[in-house]
């Protein structure tokens, strides 16, 4: 009866340190998706697949509270030209890029109330020219260019199009843009850039008092000229009125 007794009370003990065991791997594992989550990536074209080229029907991303990094990369196209239109430039001094859908990156994301942007912080920015200032000399020399144009607007789509010159140097106007910047260098924080004058004449599209809450917006990653890889931040907070 000892025996037996003392055979019964080893399972048990056993059987108490399987469960402990069970219970700090299932833990772990918790702590351990918590701090995977951490990295904060919302899309990775790399594991998620290619970003929408599309203007019409953008990429859907869900974006938490907190960091939400975007890993991206676009290509520009064949058929590059320095050109102008009937009314424009005597010279041919606009650079125009056709067929969009391979140098643009677009995705929608939908905040709830009392959420909204902070920062959008580019984490990281590699260029490589491909239509250069030899071949095309009016997109000029790759430290003289602005940057990747990037943009947001408070809608679900965006009206543009790269058919032809005219619509390719026009800004949306159903689905109009409410914020338009540059990203050039890393540490640039795009939502300040929507804050600030747009750089180029003719174009009002910024204001200083932008803010990305409540609501569905689409943003546009467009980059004609450069092949880039790029990882944005777009960080999340919590705010009450």
């Amino acid at each position: 009866m000892k025996y037996l007794k003392f055979i019964t009370l080893k399972k048990v003990s056993y059987a108490l340190q399987l469960i402990l065991f069970l219970a700090f791997s299932f833990f772990s594992s918790c702590s351990n998706d918590d701090s995977s989550n951490d990295n904060g990536i919302a899309w990775d074209e790399s594991i998620d697949g290619e970003l929408s080229g599309n203007m019409n029907s953008p990429t859907i991303i869900n974006l938490e509270l907190g960091n939400n990094r975007i890993i991206g990369s676009s290509t520009p196209s064949p058929g590059a030209q320095c050109t102008t239109f009937q009314g424009g430039p005597p010279d041919p001094v606009i650079p125009y890029f056709p067929n969009h859908e391979s140098y643009t990156d677009l995705f929608s994301f939908t905040l709830p109330p009392n959420y909204r942007i902070s920062n959008i912080i580019v984490e990281s920015l590699e260029i490589e020219p491909i239509h250069t200032f030899e071949d095309f000399p009016c997109v000029g020399e790759l430290n003289s260019q602005l940057g990747a144009f990037t943009a947001i607007n408070n809608s679900n789509q965006i009206d543009w199009n790269s058919d032809n010159v005219i619509n390719f140097i026009s800004m949306p106007s159903q689905h109009p843009l409410v914020g338009a910047g540059f990203a050039k260098n890393v540490g640039d924080d795009l939502l300040s850039k929507y804050r600030d004058d747009f750089p180029l004449d003719g174009y009002e599209i910024n204001s200083a008092d932008l803010e990305i809450k409540n609501g569905t917006y689409t943003f546009w990653w467009k980059e004609g000229a450069n092949q880039a890889n790029y990882i944005l931040n777009f960080i999340v907070e919590e705010f009450s009125n």
